[in-house]
């Protein structure tokens, strides 16, 4: 693990951002221009050296649920070249633009499907619901920051759980709701509904929508149960970088008065579950 921290390091220092991955105005009030694998490093670092550990040891198939702005696979293909991993991506705002970029860099197949048909402004829009993949065919799927945003997400489950082959694995991330920045927020009187939809939203236009919800450990994993995965693997982790961004005094004080709270597992930012599709033989 050590040794794939390290090379995650490096790699992200070489790293050159494709224009889908830069945050514009998002980044306003950082101290460098950022880009969503910068931003999201310790999400990537913890999921890739997860990911390393689960892979089998021949060639690789991976599925990223909801791929854009495609850091994901771009950062998978510098640990694992063409003739040891087969990427693709899956999930909406693909344009074509989006996808010949993410061939040529990173050789990725993306596919435009709605992984959340309960959603009716997308549905109304016609794309596919299912994964253009035969059956049994992924060695390991990732959801990073997917679930929160749709109305259910059992579909992308259970549409990962078809397509992954018996004892592959999906690895979620997803905003823990009961982090101790939403009991802060409680405790003076405000809503920690906050980052969700607002009510009475209304733009068809969004593909990419706020949090519809967020959930619990328990809950993540209780969804993975339904439609048949195992739990493998579990953990509250503290999922925002925030090293390169500038501060007030008053906000200072709110992420020191949170350290001592972070000893408590239910109270960290994230979540990161790992499944297992249950079948093959048992070594």
């Amino acid at each position: 693990m050590a040794s794939s921290d390290r090379r995650f390091r490096q790699i992200l220092r070489d790293y050159e951002p494709l224009a889908f991955e830069a945050l514009g105005s998002q980044a306003e009030g950082y101290r460098l221009p950022l880009h969503h694998a910068l931003k999201n490093r310790t999400r990537f670092q913890l999921v890739l050296g997860t990911a390393l550990s689960y892979s089998p040891t021949g060639p690789v198939t991976a599925v990223d649920l909801g791929t854009y702005p495609g850091s994901l696979l771009r950062l998978l293909r510098r640990f694992c070249p063409p003739e040891r991993c087969h990427l693709i991506g899956v999930g909406l705002m693909i344009s074509e633009e989006f996808s010949r970029a993410m061939k040529d860099d990173c050789d990725a197949e993306i596919y435009r499907v709605n992984l959340d048909p309960r959603n009716e402004q997308i549905r109304q829009k016609g794309y596919p619901t299912r994964i253009p993949l035969e059956d049994g065919k992924v060695d390991l799927a990732f959801a990073l920051e997917v679930v929160e945003h749709l109305v259910s997400p059992s579909h992308l489950l259970a549409e990962a759980f078809r397509i992954l082959a018996p004892k592959g694995h999906l690895l979620i991330t997803t905003p823990n709701v009961s982090r101790i920045g939403s009991v802060f927020k409680l405790l003076i009187g405000r809503s920690n509904f906050d980052r969700l939809i607002p009510v009475d939203y209304d733009c068809p236009d969004d593909e990419w929508r706020p949090h519809f919800r967020e959930y619990t450990l328990a809950e993540i994993q209780h969804l993975l149960e339904g439609v048949g995965f195992e739990v493998v693997e579990s953990c509250h982790f503290l999922g925002h970088d925030t090293r390169y961004g500038f501060k007030s005094c008053t906000q200072r004080i709110v992420d020191f008065l949170k350290l001592p709270f972070y000893a408590i597992p239910h109270l960290r930012t994230n979540l990161l579950l790992v499944g297992r599709k249950p079948g093959g033989d048992s070594s």
